[in-house]
């Protein structure tokens, strides 16, 4: 039987792989039908048809469109290639619109990555852009180089300079061409923008191929004539990060009251999660370096940005254990990373970085407040590789507050009491002080999650991935 089954898949494979490759004498296949929707998904049709031969997504004043919808093709994800597709787009003032690339699908079926992106009412018309990354990457007219640390140098392009030669309001012609880290785009033949991506954090070598009705105001846009050619077929992706990997670390991530990856950004987390702002100063897609870096992992990068869980989530009364996974790249750790905080009166329980008169440079430390008043534990930040990924855990069993670095117990102090609490937000890379959100966390995060009781040394050891639990400090 097993044999069989394999004859099959490998007879299918190689059909598809004849379909994608041998379409046609020019080597591209139609993508689109021209009649329907077959080979192409969307959480939500009401915004998609096919009218007069083109993929055509629609927003009305009746049936408005408050995010960003995508309709994914289901062919796989794309490494090397060329993509041929005709575009138009009308509207009510300077609607955005465009296509990803070389993108990853989030859990709500947004997409962040590569795309080509339009703007009416812009002189630009046309760029090369990062979603939810890096933002712009190559304005029309520009050829954008990345180096290995993401460094940009911007060179003129001649022939693309200038009043555009096209309209996004007319049905043009966009020549898509990915091949390794260099990613061409010409409209209507010429060449638009170019971008050549050295940066092993932040490019992409392959990833999902979507079309894009953008929210906003009424909006017409249509997609007709998608051609595609393959040049290097994407391989399959293994993610080998470093949690759920045993039935026991399963088990643990069911049990809390929130575990989020936050790789995603809090896009289809569960419970909810917002980031603020929207989409600016902060960036997915970044794979995780440095020291003690979750191999083949995503992270996210926060640069001024937080997220928040809302008022309403909190820990145990008489326990709790809380957890995220964090780097600071400059080693400082002088921010908040993950409370439920509005004053020293408030807290009900807060894992933040800081300087401490008492030691010399940063320190990190563990709060919270119970029916017996506020306590706090900490350590100096020179006991640790301070620029290293870490795992940092605060515990309160109803006896003793504790706090870990990578599975091992840092600081302690005995103390009691039911913990106290509060109706601010839960934040991860920021906390609120007197209403205001203040101390901002400028550095990298994996994961971060919450318990109702207090976990054992055991748990806390496998869940930074260490042997057996250990002491470092007081």
């Amino acid at each position: 039987m097993k044999s069989n089954r394999a004859a099959v898949q490998t007879i299918l494979f190689s059909l598809l792989a004849i379909n994608l490759m041998g379409a046609s004498e020019d080597g591209f296949r139609s993508l689109f039908d021209g009649r329907s929707l077959a080979g192409w998904e969307t959480p939500d049709a009401s915004y998609w048809v096919v009218d007069a031969g083109a993929i055509t997504g629609r927003i009305t004043k009746e049936h408005p469109c408050p995010v960003n919808q995508y309709l994914v093709w289901q062919g796989g994800e794309l490494a090397d290639f060329e993509l041929k597709l005709k575009s138009r787009v009308n509207g009510e003032g300077g609607i955005n619109n465009g296509f990803q690339f070389r993108s990853r699908l989030l859990p709500d079926h947004d997409v962040c990555g590569y795309q080509v992106d339009n703007n009416l009412q812009t002189p630009w018309l046309v760029r090369l852009y990062d979603e939810f990354g890096r933002h712009t990457l190559a304005w029309r007219g520009e050829r954008a180089d990345f180096d290995a640390e993401g460094s940009r140098v911007i060179t003129k392009l001649a022939e693309a300079e200038g009043p555009a030669w096209f309209r996004l309001e007319d049905w043009h012609e966009y020549h898509l061409t990915c091949v390794g880290p260099r990613i061409t785009l010409r409209v209507d033949g010429r060449l638009a923008a170019e971008v050549e991506d050295n940066d092993p954090r932040r490019r992409e070598l392959q990833g999902i191929l979507a079309l894009q009705l953008h929210s906003g105001p009424p909006t017409v846009v249509k997609f007709k004539d998608i051609r595609l050619k393959v040049i290097k077929a994407a391989t399959k992706r293994l993610k080998t990060g470093r949690f759920l990997v045993t039935p026991r670390q399963l088990a643990l991530r069911r049990e809390a009251i929130a575990w989020w990856p936050l790789d995603t950004g809090g896009h289809g987390a569960q419970p909810p999660l917002r980031h603020i702002p929207g989409w600016e100063k902060f960036e997915l897609n970044v794979r995780a370096a440095g020291p003690g870096a979750s191999a083949n992992t995503d992270v996210v990068v926060l640069d001024g940005a937080y997220f928040d869980a809302g008022p309403d989530l909190s820990g145990g009364t008489e326990a709790l254990t809380v957890y995220v996974r964090a780097r600071d790249p400059r080693g400082v750790w002088d921010a908040a990373l993950f409370g439920k905080r509005g004053s020293r009166e408030q807290v009900q329980f807060n894992l933040f970085g800081t300087n401490l008169p008492e030691t010399p440079g940063g320190d990190l430390g563990f709060e919270i407040r119970t029916d017996r008043g506020w306590v706090m534990v900490s350590f100096p930040v020179s006991q640790i590789a301070a620029t290293a990924w870490l795992d940092l855990v605060g515990r309160f069993d109803g006896k003793t507050l504790d706090l870990f670095c990578d599975g091992r117990r840092m600081a302690g102090k005995p103390w009691s009491g039911d913990l106290q609490k509060n109706s601010e937000p839960l934040l991860i890379g920021a906390e609120t002080d007197a209403g205001k959100v203040v101390r901002h966390f400028r550095g990298e995060l994996e994961a971060a999650a919450l318990w109702s009781r207090a976990l054992t040394d055991d748990e806390l050891a496998m869940l930074s991935g260490v042997e057996k639990p250990g002491k470092a400090g007081r």
